[in-house]
């Protein structure tokens, strides 16, 4: 048996016991990460370099940077101001929305949400709303402001418009914005008139608990406006780390050092602050990501997009098996390398058929940001995953609708933007 077969076997398995659920998704994430090794399809040291990535320090950082405005109460401050304004959960989770949208447009998503965790579970003990439906739609906005500046998901944007730049079309920062805003618009209109009765709505019991259930808040006005200023601090530094030339994590990891310096946390308190379920889901993932590129597994599921196609010149069944092949593909893998590796496939196919490429990489584009099916797809996706109390199928329930939403928009809207012949 070929490699790569074998990580498909290994793949679907994985996939079969994330949907039951019949033992633990950490628990599965392990099992996985033990068969890679084993069959070595994966180095040990590759097994475990997920759990060194800079994502996970930058979440660390952000999430104890965050987790200071609960513990000093300022999320409680807010979350008065935010509910006499926002007075049923509706307008609450299609505010929250549009401002997560907003933020993530200049922010990494992953640090927007880690910062709107504490507000939101703040409001959340102050009212009667779902915090299980607010973080999804935190969750939904932080994805939909990577699709809205070039900035807002960099590393997939940054790629897509070099790669469009060299085939000689513009791609300017608001390039992505001509689709983006679009989507991000159709979003908001979905979810407060349909979407948010998807949404899960999960009980937090008490029993169950997390690090902000068990936080003695210290209602002390000094350190308030400490912990807000090192949160602001850190938003700036990580929008402008390439003009400072100081890292995201990094910057994160200086604001949680900070928290200590000033006294809002003790040093045993931070230790308890990142959930390790988050960890081993942020981290376990990169393993199969790794085996299913090294061995040409990936390929091999790439290349049936030509095999669909086929000889069909019909722009709109493209366009669809397109967008369908890398949505399903980035739920398993990271977007930057589904990108890459179908980049070049999606230029061929065409100039086979005689259109723009750049309108076909564009379609890759938005496909690679639909990381919202699975809890495993992203890092946002990990991040809220033990916050809410989310079974691995919640993911596909409360969005599935909004992905075939995308698809007919992109299938209608991206002809009409970007000119295809």
């Amino acid at each position: 048996m070929s490699p790569a077969v074998l990580v498909l076997i290994i793949t679907a398995i994985a996939i079969i016991l994330f949907v039951t659920e019949k033992i633990p998704v950490n628990l599965t994430i392990m099992l996985v990460m033990i068969s890679l090794v084993v069959t070595k399809l994966v180095k040990p040291a590759e097994a475990v370099s997920g759990f060194a990535s800079t994502t996970i320090l930058m979440l660390i950082g952000v999430v104890i940077v965050g987790s200071a405005l609960f513990e000093t109460g300022v999320s409680d401050r807010i979350a008065e101001v935010v509910t006499k304004y926002a007075k049923t959960e509706r307008i609450m989770i299609t505010s929250i929305l549009i401002l997560s949208s907003f933020m993530s447009s200049f922010l990494s998503n992953s640090g927007t949400i880690a910062v709107f965790i504490p507000i939101i579970i703040g409001i959340c003990q102050s009212t009667n709303f779902s915090r299980s439906k607010l973080l999804m739609a935190t969750f939904l906005g932080a994805m939909a402001g990577g699709r809205l500046t070039i900035v807002g998901d960099a590393a997939i944007n940054v790629l897509i418009g070099n790669q469009i730049q060299e085939l000689g079309y513009p791609f300017g920062f608001f390039e992505i914005t001509k689709i983006g805003l679009p989507l991000t618009i159709i979003m908001v209109l979905y979810i407060y008139f349909i979407g948010y009765k998807f949404l899960p709505n999960v009980p937090i019991l008490e029993k169950e608990g997390d690090v902000f259930s068990s936080m003695k808040r210290i209602y002390d006005k000094k350190k308030q406006i400490i912990s807000v200023v090192i949160l602001i601090v850190v938003v700036i530094g990580m929008i402008f780390e390439k003009q400072t030339g100081i890292p995201s994590y990094m910057v994160a990891i200086i604001g949680a050092v900070l928290t200590a310096v000033f006294g809002i946390f003790k040093e045993k308190q931070i230790y308890q602050l990142v959930d390790i379920k988050t960890i081993i889901l942020l981290g376990g993932m990169r393993p199969l990501a790794l085996a299913l590129d090294s061995t040409g597994a990936s390929q091999i599921i790439a290349n049936q997009l030509i095999n669909i196609i086929g000889n069909s010149t019909n722009i709109y069944y493209i366009t669809i098996i397109i967008f369908l092949l890398t949505t399903v593909m980035t739920q398993f893998m990271s977007n930057v390398v589904t990108v890459t590796l179908l980049m070049p496939i999606i230029i061929a196919i065409a100039n086979t058929i005689n259109v723009v490429p750049s309108a076909l990489i564009m379609i890759l584009c938005i496909g690679s940001t639909m990381s919202i099916l699975t809890p495993i797809a992203c890092p946002p996706a990990n991040l809220i995953y033990s916050y809410g109390g989310y079974k691995f199928s919640d993911y596909f329930k409360s969005n599935w609708l909004l992905s075939v939403i995308f698809l007919i928009a992109c299938v209608i809207l991206i002809p009409i933007i970007w000119s295809i012949f």
